[in-house]
């Protein structure tokens, strides 16, 4: 994709959750509560709430492709997340926990034992790791995600599962780098951001401040990924008003590369 593309679909994923603001924070509101509160399930709680929100977030990307043809989102249709093959759900599932294994392991050989009790102990009790070594821990994960960022438009998109599923997604992801990065460095920014608040703002404020930020970075990410996975993948279609809009960004930029000044020429 090139820069001009990943604006338009920046415009496109924008114009997406415009059209239906608050459903969409339904959407994002709901995703939360399904995800978060596998948690809490001692032991085994951190390893379903990750296949959980592979499986759901695929749903929230089918979502996206249906609002894009013109069909208002509803919150409840997250739950038809389980409705996917057996093979797409395999691996949307094996691609959320992989990043975490390698995290897991990291931690382990660290700092031993100790450090990953946390996450196979029950939350309320087990204390987490030291701040700089989950900040580590969430860096990695989020390192081994990335080349899978396009495994779930693969599945919606393409009706592809399994290792198929899986292959496509790394052959998309080579060739789409650039968005991909793109991604990468906004999950950076939202980490950095929501560990920062409780350094500027009183304990009530910094909570606050972090759950909006939290709903805000959640619907433009899955926003945004679909935009970026319909044009990475080649099925992107759109209504032709919203069309248009998003090719007069392309051609703004593609104007603005043509100028003797860009690139300092």
């Amino acid at each position: 994709m090139s820069f001009a593309e990943i604006l338009s679909a920046a415009a496109e994923a924008w114009w997406l959750l415009a059209a239906h603001p608050m459903r969409w924070l339904g959407v994002v509101v709901l995703f939360l509560l399904a995800v978060e509160a596998l948690m809490f399930i001692p032991r085994i709680g951190f390893v379903l709430k990750l296949a959980m929100a592979g499986l759901v977030g695929a749903q929230v990307l089918s979502m996206f492709a249906a609002s894009s043809a013109g069909e208002p989102p509803n919150p409840l249709d997250i739950f038809s997340a389980f409705s996917l093959p057996v093979p797409a759900q395999v691996a949307l599932a094996v691609a959320a926990l992989l990043p975490f294994a390698i995290a897991v392991l990291y931690l382990y050989l660290k700092a031993g034992p100790a450090s990953i009790q946390f996450f196979f102990g029950d939350v309320l009790e087990a204390r987490p790791p030291a701040p700089d070594l989950l900040i580590r821990f969430k860096a990695i994960m989020l390192a081994g995600a990335l080349p899978l960022t396009l495994l779930a438009g693969v599945v919606v998109l393409k009706g592809l599962g399994g290792t198929a599923a899986i292959r496509a997604a790394l052959g998309a992801a080579l060739v789409n780098w650039l968005p991909l990065l793109l991604l990468g460095a906004m999950a950076y920014g939202y980490e950095w951001a929501s560990a920062a608040l409780p350094r500027v703002l009183p304990r009530g404020a910094a909570t606050a401040a972090g759950g909006v930020l939290l709903l805000v970075y959640l619907g433009w990410s899955f926003a945004f990924t679909y935009t970026v996975s319909a044009r990475a993948l080649g099925v992107h279609a759109l209504r032709p008003d919203v069309h248009q809009a998003t090719l007069v960004i392309e051609r703004s930029w593609q104007s603005v590369q043509r100028q003797p000044w860009f690139g300092f020429s």
